[in-house]
């Protein structure tokens, strides 16, 4: 593509995904679903964006991206809903990841012919839930500010949980032998270090952000620690992603703590000067997202491999046995006095995404046996999820099968009328 015509599509793209954004209020139809559309078009269709256009520096541009994506999600996130959503959200990214690894593995090795350890790598790689394309979707949609803190920390959770269990499979390959007890030690070390450093980072910055905001055209120095908060946390071994998280969502609610230390322990807020990020910051990330998300689900589109039809079947029996297992997940996990609505929204949210595909390269380039159909099947997974997610989503809002979905899960309470207190409103203040 010429230079003149790839900055003319790249302009057009913008205003594209201004208008899918506009779209999704009066149709639903989500803009991540389109975009990755549009990725498919330009890369496996036309073949005038090969998948590989960006080289080895592909992979490292769309982690800051995910990085960026998580971070800014997380400051939306308030401690009120947090509190509500915490015991649904261990509860529902446990179960959910166990079902999803356990019946993927079973059903690979039984049915497949897939060897034991391998078919169960490939469900501990898909049992991650993509934080990149939850978190664009769960901020269109009018659920509960808890649902949506659900699906936000479970896409986190889910995420270290994968990368832990994958690791441990592929170990176990190379060794011959698999060590459960220290698998589940490096998930509560990982954890533990993780939510530490995380902390410890946000109240540090938010002791520097006095300074910062005196520096000329300081706006993308919080990103800038983000970033580093994120390498330093994985070369230590530890969860980068969800130290991120927990990053993000102190200096979204430092306003509280500040609060708190003005009114019990004045001496130390008068020493110490904490200040929170200033709406300039969080409207500037608001705008940071939006482009970037824009090219990260182009590239998804354009990785996209459609030539092994057998390996594509495979891949939608799996992602079609992804969602049904969620319904009992979300069953058992999520409290009862979450409206029907809310709980069909969570069940149909379980996309595969960039940690998925980034995970299912490492068998391949480890040159392990079975390495390239982990990853053909991988990918073929990654692309059905998002597509039955974002249509299952416009279902939902436009057709019966809101019906279906809350006839599956009649143990959850009844929807809240618009216009009574309990209808989950957007907050304008939160809006980019």
């Amino acid at each position: 593509m010429e230079i003149g015509l790839s900055i003319i599509f790249i302009g057009l793209l913008v205003f594209l995904a201004h208008f899918f954004a506009w779209l999704f209020g009066f149709v639903r139809i989500p803009d991540v679903l389109l975009l990755m559309c549009i990725g498919i078009v330009i890369g496996p269709l036309l073949n005038i964006v090969p998948p590989d256009f960006l080289g080895e520096a592909g992979n490292v541009l769309v982690m800051l991206v995910l990085v960026i994506i998580l971070f800014e999600g997380a400051t939306r996130l308030r401690i009120d809903s947090l509190k509500k959503a915490s015991f649904g959200t261990v509860s529902l990214s446990l179960t959910s990841f166990l079902l999803t690894m356990a019946g993927t593995g079973i059903l690979l090795s039984v049915f497949a012919g897939f060897s034991t350890v391998s078919a169960f790598l490939i469900g501990a790689i898909l049992g991650d839930n993509a934080a990149a394309i939850v978190v664009p979707l769960i901020e269109k949609m009018k659920i509960r500010e808890d649902s949506r803190a659900t699906l936000f920390l479970e896409s986190g959770l889910s995420g270290m949980l994968s990368i832990v269990f994958t690791l441990a499979f592929i170990t176990s390959l190379e060794i011959g032998v698999l060590h459960i007890d220290s698998v589940v030690f490096d998930i509560g070390r990982m954890l533990i270090m993780a939510i530490l450093i995380g902390t410890l980072a946000a109240f540090f910055w938010s002791l520097l952000l006095n300074k910062v905001h005196n520096i000329k055209n300081s706006s993308f120095t919080t990103p800038a620690f983000v970033f580093i908060i994120y390498g330093i946390t994985e070369l230590m071994g530890f969860s980068g992603l969800v130290s991120i998280i927990i990053f993000g969502i102190i200096l979204g609610n430092m306003p509280v703590f500040i609060a708190f230390l003005e009114k019990r322990h004045k001496f130390l807020y008068a020493l110490l000067r904490p200040q929170q990020l200033s709406n300039k910051e969080l409207s500037f990330f608001c705008e940071v997202v939006f482009l970037i998300k824009i090219f990260f689900f182009l590239f998804i589109g354009i990785s996209l491999n459609f030539d092994n039809i057998p390996i594509l079947f495979l891949g939608l029996l799996l992602t079609l046995f992804i969602f049904a297992i969620r319904i009992p997940a979300v069953l058992f996990s999520i409290p009862k006095s979450t409206p029907k609505f809310d709980a069909s929204i969570i069940s149909v949210t379980v996309p595969r995404g960039l940690a998925t595909a980034v995970l299912a390269l490492i068998p391949l380039q480890k040159g392990l046996e079975g390495g390239q159909i982990i990853q053909d099947v991988t990918y073929a997974v990654v692309f059905f999820s998002i597509l039955l997610t974002s249509s299952l989503i416009f279902f939902i809002y436009n057709t019966r099968v809101r019906k279906i979905y809350e006839h599956l899960l009649p143990v959850f309470s009844e929807n809240p009328k618009e216009g009574t207190p309990e209808y989950p409103e957007k907050e304008t203040k939160k809006e980019c």
